[in-house]
């Protein structure tokens, strides 16, 4: 089973206003895969999404107990609306996860949906259940009977009593009476067995019903998370529990070595140790052991001991035991002992490993499984820190690859352009805007924007871009974005800016700063401007566009298909024939960001007045109003 949905509600500055809503693409189509990247400015809320996360699911070592700290502006909630909950809905469930006696009771509608809700800071985990939404059920004959006893059960139907009998032997019920505690685990056993005699009513949340609680800690995925601010000496140790390095060796320990002789070998012998146990079979030393044990405990009250065994399980304790050491040149060292670089690049080694055995296990032979498998969720900070762009690459593949299988996903956060796919991953992007009063405002697209006869053009242009130009993923981060054709609009607003701060020294910092605060990214073409500004918009970020006519009519052709594209006129600026042609009066065939530096160094003066005209639509009203040096124009050509 995978996870469709996350939602979270008043986590920390997430979903606060509005319900923060993720949705985990599938692999279904060119491009996609299980693979969730966070983006955002810094200090914005990406890892809390994950800490959300690992509150939520079991069995890592994030506490389960949240402080005041993880409420939004670290107030106690006052009402049902402040309270913390995360959701989380569960499809493509398989054959062997649907007949999963933890997991078959409560699908609906072929998901699993779990919620967990927080109503004060410092509760104990046992406190918080897990609520599962799911049909109301009523065994049909028992619908409003109190008593369920034998005498009860002599006016029902024999299958219901065959039933009843069963379940009475197997809960050692003697005196026939099924109690209040246990009606619901009989209504369960009922619907197992013969679902002919219970009555389905409107599907409605009920917190850890017949054990619940006990029953999904076994089934959710794994978590294995990697930090990024964290010491990684401790995420690099693989003796270390919980580490990074920990729990991806012990999945690869689990692939490699389940079915080896030698480890069916071990577990067969401790189920043999197991029968020393037994009460039928049990060793003339435990009973020793137990019977005085029992003596000493009947001095006090009349009670026994009762010796067991469990038998533990091999793979998941196998690794702790097994060490991975560093050898360079001659010299044998732990991980610890390397610097940042190697250790994250041993972090990396062991994701390489996990996608090449993920790989090489047919994915058709994990859908047709008999036997049920845990899936794995990856929560990884800032896969590329510590990595130059080459091995952000790397450890971006092998997690692409990873998230193709069907038994794993991913979740990371990250600020680098290697890991933010606009062409091929675009609706596994959540992006993470800033609120006036702090709070996040979560967006994402979740369907697929390359749509209509031209999608592939229109995808291809977009990874061309992205492949040649990774400044366009800064469009993320900008205060304004503005879309121009080529280099040589991008040089001339860096020449502008320079004469600029030349004529006014005294507001070279402000001059400089809103420069800086600007995404300008050249597209190579009408056409990749458009891809490019329907990707934005769909992330709900305008852009604007500044583009050359081409000694066409500003409503022909490709330029009103523009139009029609962009809404309105005052979102581009357009040239003719072409920038360098409309403000130099000037026609050139190469090295254009060249020339324009040139002419503007020498001819500022003479072509202000058109310099300015790009300068203020690129740099926006707001901007220019805020710089105040354009109220005299004249003096300045003077």
């Amino acid at each position: 089973m995978r996870i469709k949905e996350l939602v979270i509600k008043n986590y920390k500055n997430i979903g606060i206003c509005k319900e923060c809503k993720i949705i985990v693409p599938e692999v279904n189509e060119t491009g996609s895969s299980d693979f969730v990247t966070i983006i955002g400015e810094n200090n914005i809320g990406k890892s809390s999404i994950l800490e959300a996360l690992r509150l939520f699911l079991p069995e890592n070592d994030f506490s389960s107990t949240p402080s005041l700290d993880m409420f939004p502006f670290k107030s106690s909630p006052t009402c049902d609306e402040e309270f913390m909950e995360v959701k989380i809905i569960f499809n493509d469930l398989t054959e062997a996860d649907k007949s999963h006696p933890c997991i078959k009771l409560y699908i609906y509608n072929d998901e699993l949906i779990i919620r967990r809700i927080w109503n004060a800071e410092d509760l104990k985990d046992a406190n918080v259940p897990f609520e599962v939404f799911v049909n109301e059920r009523v065994i049909t004959e028992l619908n409003g009977v109190k008593t369920w006893n034998a005498k009860a059960f002599e006016n029902f139907s024999d299958n219901l009593k065959t039933l009843y009998d069963a379940f009475c032997k197997e809960k050692n019920i003697e005196n026939g009476t099924i109690s209040q505690k246990l009606k619901g685990d009989f209504t369960d056993y009922v619907y197992m067995n013969n679902r002919d005699l219970v009555t389905e009513g409107d599907p409605k949340w009920f917190a850890n019903p017949n054990g619940f609680a006990s029953k999904i800690r076994q089934i959710m995925p794994r978590v294995i998370y990697v930090p990024a601010v964290k010491m990684i000496n401790d995420e690099a140790d693989a003796n270390k529990n919980k580490s990074a390095a920990n729990q991806i060796a012990s999945a690869l320990f689990e692939q490699s070595l389940i079915s080896t002789p030698e480890i069916t070998k071990f577990k067969t012998a401790l189920e043999s140790l197991k029968s020393i146990f037994n009460e039928e079979t049990k060793h003339e030393g435990v009973k020793s052991l137990q019977n005085k044990l029992s003596k000493k405990l009947k001095r006090i009250m009349e009670v026994e001991a009762n010796v067991d065994f469990d038998v533990p399980e091999v793979m998941e304790k196998l690794h702790l035991n097994a060490s991975i050491l560093l050898k360079h040149n001659n010299l044998i060292t732990k991980p610890s002992e390397q610097g940042n670089g190697i250790q994250r690049m041993l972090i990396l080694s062991l994701l390489e490993l996990m996608a090449e055995q993920m790989t090489n296990y047919e994915l058709d032979e994990v859908n047709e499984q008999s036997e049920w498998k845990r899936s794995i969720l990856f929560l990884i900070e800032e896969p590329e820190i510590y990595l130059h762009p080459h091995l952000q690459r790397k450890m971006r593949d092998s997690l692409v690859q990873i998230s193709k299988h069907s038994s794993a996903q991913i979740f990371c956060t990250s600020h680098s352009e290697n890991f933010i796919d606009l062409a091929d991953r675009h609706q596994g992007i959540l992006l993470l805007k800033r609120n006036t009063d702090g709070t996040a405002k979560a967006i994402q697209v979740a369907e697929n924007v390359y749509d209509g006869d031209t999608k592939s053009e229109k995808r291809n242009r977009m990874r061309m871009l992205l492949n040649f130009n990774t400044s366009t993923l800064e469009a993320f981060f900008a205060n304004r974005v503005i879309l121009v054709e080529g280099d040589c609009e991008v040089a001339s607003i860096i020449a502008i800016k320079d004469k600029l701060k030349e004529k006014f020294p005294e507001k070279s910092e402000e001059i400089e700063r809103v420069v800086k605060s600007i995404s300008i990214i050249p597209c190579n073409g009408k056409l990749t401007q458009l891809a490019y500004y329907e990707v934005l918009k769909r992330f709900g970020i305008q852009s604007y566009l500044v583009h050359d006519l081409d000694g066409m009519e500003a409503i022909e052709g490709n330029n009103n298909n523009i139009l029609a594209r962009i809404g309105r006129e005052e979102n581009r600026l357009t040239h003719d024939k072409n920038f360098e042609e409309y403000i130099f009066g000037e026609t050139w065939d190469s090295d254009k960001p060249w020339k324009a530096t040139q002419r503007i160094n020498s001819d500022f003066d003479k072509h202000y007045e058109k310099l300015m005209r790009f300068f203020k639509f690129v740099i926006g009203d707001d901007e220019v109003n805020s710089l105040g040096i354009f109220e005299a124009d004249e003096e300045l050509i003077s």
